[in-house]
């Protein structure tokens, strides 16, 4: 049976007319699987004239190894009716006619006429979509960066004078060590304990400068098991370095249960440094100053553990709270509103959400949730 036998028991509303108004390209092909009719779309997207194609089998739009497998892959499912592809669509990778590979995404469907059976693919190429995607993806991670570059700007002079604290008491401790040897008398003990201050404060700043690096540096993102009680540590060394002489009150609420998330622990930490900063400039003008960090299972979610972070400071207004978490929105005279966008990125990709409500006694509190990382390991401690 050849072609126009096979298409004349399907709607005479003109099979070529419809094909051709499609955007996605439209491949019909045989039991043996040969090309049948292409339309003017898939031309352009495999970069074939229809003249070309009719008769080829269909493997020559494919690159290894489908196009190995293809022709066995109909005849299974010809003989037991078992499906892949047909009737349910998937991505998978076409062949241009200049040997290019490209992603694409494929429906097939099936139709029987007179005894024989016809295959119909629709094929929509995924090029520009996973282009578009990945540039997304690298400006995303550029402004993640750019963010923590920010915020270390801010906190610099503050992080100097942190630093200063401990590579001072070396100093100290060392020209303490150095007067005890020149006296006559033996002050060893007395010189191992100074020497032993001085190397943990010496270790003290290289800590703070470790953990300043580690928050800075732009790298690949790496999902662990993270233990939020040493990403609070850090957060706080870095967020509350300007407000050191204020008297700031920290209330931790951290249940052992819910103290280990699975993520990325740089990007969680530049999430808890967005949120502690912002909770600490809007109770600037505060007479007392409380922050209270929490860590709780999520009521409403076995799976993941819901961190607040809040404040008694000068609170939000209603209106204002829709638009929060909204790119280049602030609500800081001198903000420029990315914070917020970055953190609610951050939380979404890790398969969390965020957001804020107004306290009833005055301040806010920011609430977000991060999956729940459970190991027997975990729990028994």
């Amino acid at each position: 049976m050849d072609m126009e036998e096979m298409t004349s028991s399907l709607p005479t509303s003109g099979l070529n007319a419809v094909m051709n108004t499609l955007v996605d390209a439209a491949i019909i092909i045989d039991s043996d699987g040969m090309i049948r009719l292409i339309n003017p779309a898939g031309e352009d997207i495999f970069g074939y004239r229809a003249d070309d194609l009719i008769g080829q089998n269909i493997a020559i739009l494919m690159p290894e190894p489908y196009r190995s497998e293809h022709d066995d892959y109909i005849r299974h499912h010809l003989e037991t009716g078992e499906t892949r592809i047909i009737g349910i669509g998937r991505e998978v990778e076409g062949r241009r006619n200049n040997g290019e590979v490209f992603p694409m995404h494929l429906a097939v469907g099936e139709m029987g006429r007179n005894g024989s059976t016809l295959f119909v693919g629709i094929v929509r190429d995924l090029t520009e979509e996973r282009e578009t995607q990945a540039a997304f993806d690298a400006l995303q991670l550029r402004h993640f960066h750019l963010s923590r570059v920010a915020a270390m700007n801010e906190m610099g002079t503050a992080i100097a004078h942190e630093i200063n604290q401990p590579l001072a008491a070396t100093a100290n401790y060392i020209e303490t060590a150095k007067i005890l040897s020149a006296q006559a008398e033996s002050n060893d003990e007395r010189m191992a304990d100074m020497l032993d201050y001085a190397l943990q404060q010496n270790n003290r700043a290289a800590d703070i400068i470790a953990r300043m690096r580690t928050f800075i540096e732009r790298g690949d993102v790496i999902l662990e098991t993270v233990d939020l009680d040493d990403v609070i540590d850090a957060s706080l060394m870095l967020s509350l370095s300007k407000y050191r002489e204020t008297e700031l009150e920290i209330v931790r609420r951290i249940a052992a249960p819910s103290r280990y998330v699975h993520g990325d622990a740089v990007q969680i930490q530049q999430v808890f440094v967005n949120l502690i900063r912002n909770a600490c400039e809007a109770m600037t003008d505060s007479e007392t100053k409380r922050l209270m960090i929490d860590a709780r299972n999520d009521k409403d979610h076995a799976d993941m553990i819901r961190i607040s972070i809040s404040d008694n400071g000068s609170g939000l207004e209603e209106e204002a709270i829709a638009n929060l978490f909204t790119a280049f929105t602030s609500t800081k005279s001198t903000g420029l509103g990315v914070g917020l966008s970055i953190s609610r990125s951050i939380v979404r990709a890790h398969g969390g959400r965020i957001w804020a409500t107004a306290n009833a006694e005055g301040g806010a509190t920011f609430s977000f949730t991060l999956p729940h990382a459970r190991t027997d390991v975990h729990d028994a401690s």
